[in-house]
């Protein structure tokens, strides 16, 4: 399972798809102080960023995949870059 649940918190493995939004959407609906970490996360469904941001969730942990680090800005995680313009443009934008 993409998502992994553990008491309070969250942890986001592997590619993380739609699949998971119910489950989540539960999870941070029944605690307020629930903590999501998205170390091993390397990519997640647009429904998945949906939720967290409704919820009011700050991620934490760091991914290094290069679908994660541009969500980073978005989801307030550790490793963010400064400023949006931080970040490469997809190949497919520039053409």
């Amino acid at each position: 399972m993409p998502i992994r649940y553990a008491r309070r918190r969250a942890h986001f493995e592997g590619r993380c798809t739609v699949e998971e939004a119910l489950d989540l959407t539960a999870f941070l609906a029944a605690d307020a102080d629930a903590k999501v970490s998205v170390g091993r996360c390397t990519g997640m469904h647009a429904a998945l960023v949906q939720v967290l941001l409704a919820h009011g969730v700050r991620v934490q942990g760091r991914s290094l995949a290069p679908d994660m680090i541009r969500l980073m800005p978005i989801l307030g995680g550790a490793g963010a870059p400064s400023a949006p313009h931080d970040l490469a443009p997809e190949p497919e934008c520039l053409s």
